[in-house]
């Protein structure tokens, strides 16, 4: 998209992103306008000739900042309309960018929807843990690609039970008491045990751009448009902040088994230096 080049009343170029120079340079000769207008009606032909001059100069500068004004909000729409495009796109591709994600966060929140409704009913929870594996647990066991994985035959008990043993699916109970300093889209401070409520998030905003896909499709009314890009855009950014936020985590996850591992074999060599 090319930018918008504007020239001022003084012959000046200027490349604009906004439309308050041309406004501001309107609302100065309307200005003037006023005070030569009140002059029209002056007996005085020395007041009166140079108001009506001044007039006849300023009358199609201003009838040009109204062209002006509206070739940016051509261009405006141009600009969104573009910008809706790249988004739309973008949002098309985010489920497979954000599948693994969405499949932990749909595990999950499958199994705390099972606590929650079997709550002080343990018979009736063992019964269902009891029952074979979901599609949802199939799923996630074939993705971890272990050749130990659960037989075919293994309950939703049984299958919980492994794939709390993945690193890629094993998270608890969401609390703070973890070691990860997290902030949520509200500001609120976390201490993550793992990344759960960080995918949780993500899949969050990504239902939310899903619900705008169609506005942005949409260039029939355009304050409707900007207003679905603004919304989109906004999300989006939040979107990248979360992916900066799981990359530290695992940055930082693996720097402290590290250090754990470090500390263990300096603790084995000194205990077998005295043995």
């Amino acid at each position: 998209m090319s930018a918008f080049m504007w020239t001022d009343r003084d012959g000046r170029r200027h490349q604009l992103d906004s439309p308050a120079p041309i406004e501001a340079e309107a609302a100065a000769i309307a200005e003037e306008m006023d005070r030569y207008v009140a002059m029209l009606d002056n007996p005085d032909r020395m007041i009166r000739d140079p108001a009506r001059a001044a007039i006849r100069k300023l009358q199609p500068r201003l009838d040009q900042l109204r062209d002006d004004l509206a070739r940016w909000n051509a261009h405006a729409v141009a600009v969104t309309r573009a910008e809706a495009a790249k988004l739309a796109e973008h949002i098309d591709r985010l489920p497979a960018m954000i599948a693994d994600i969405t499949l932990v966060v749909a595990l999950h929140g499958e199994h705390e929807r099972i606590l929650a409704a079997t709550a002080g009913a343990p018979e009736t929870r063992a019964q269902i843990l009891a029952a074979p594996m979901t599609a949802l647990q199939r799923r996630a066991i074939a993705a971890c690609e272990s050749r130990t994985a659960p037989p075919d035959t293994a309950t939703r008990g049984e299958a919980k039970a492994w794939l709390d043993e993945q690193t890629r699916f094993a998270r608890r109970a969401q609390a703070d008491d973890g070691w990860f300093a997290w902030i949520d889209r509200n500001g609120h401070a976390h201490r993550l045990p793992d990344p759960l409520a960080i995918e949780r998030e993500v899949a969050i905003i990504a239902g939310e751009l899903a619900e705008l896909r169609p506005a942005l499709a949409d260039s029939s009314a355009p304050d409707a448009l900007y207003k679905a890009v603004n919304a989109a855009f906004a999300s989006w950014e939040r979107l990248q902040i979360l992916q900066g936020d799981l990359e530290r985590f695992e940055s930082e996850d693996t720097a402290r088994e590290d250090a754990a591992w470090n500390n263990y074999a300096a603790d084995w060599r000194s205990k077998r230096k005295t043995s």
